[in-house]
């Protein structure tokens, strides 16, 4: 059977990223993984997916926030959706989080994000080809 669509989570935290990857593995998507905004921005320039779940806090607290504008800023990578999936409302950096000026996103998602609406939204978001 073909992927529905390739997804790629861009994510520092290799626990979300291995649940993430194999529920999403088995609702038949290709998934990839990067542990920071620069080795996802370097992927998606080599294959655009066709969705980014995308953390925040990383490196930086605002990390998530400068890898979206990137993808904005790129006519071969602003179509692509991007969810944004962080705990940073729980942190105690959550007054790093840009609340002045418009995100590159299509949607934001708490974490811990429940599976069942992760496929959810990946479904939602990717149309089978």
């Amino acid at each position: 059977m073909a992927a529905k669509g390739d997804i790629l989570i861009i994510d520092d935290d290799p626990d979300f990223s291995e649940i993430a990857r194999t529920a999403l593995e088995a609702d038949s998507f290709s998934v990839r993984c990067a542990a920071n905004g620069a080795q996802g921005l370097a992927m998606m320039r080599a294959k655009k997916p066709d969705l980014v779940l995308l953390d925040v806090i990383m490196v930086m607290p605002e990390e998530g926030v400068h890898v979206s504008r990137e993808i904005a800023q790129d006519p071969e990578l602003r179509k692509v959706p991007v969810v944004m999936v962080s705990s940073i409302v729980e942190s105690g950096l959550s007054g790093h989080f840009p609340t002045d000026r418009p995100l590159h996103v299509h949607m934001f998602l708490d974490k811990p994000v429940p599976l069942q609406k992760l496929l959810d939204v990946a479904n939602s978001f990717v149309q089978p080809t």
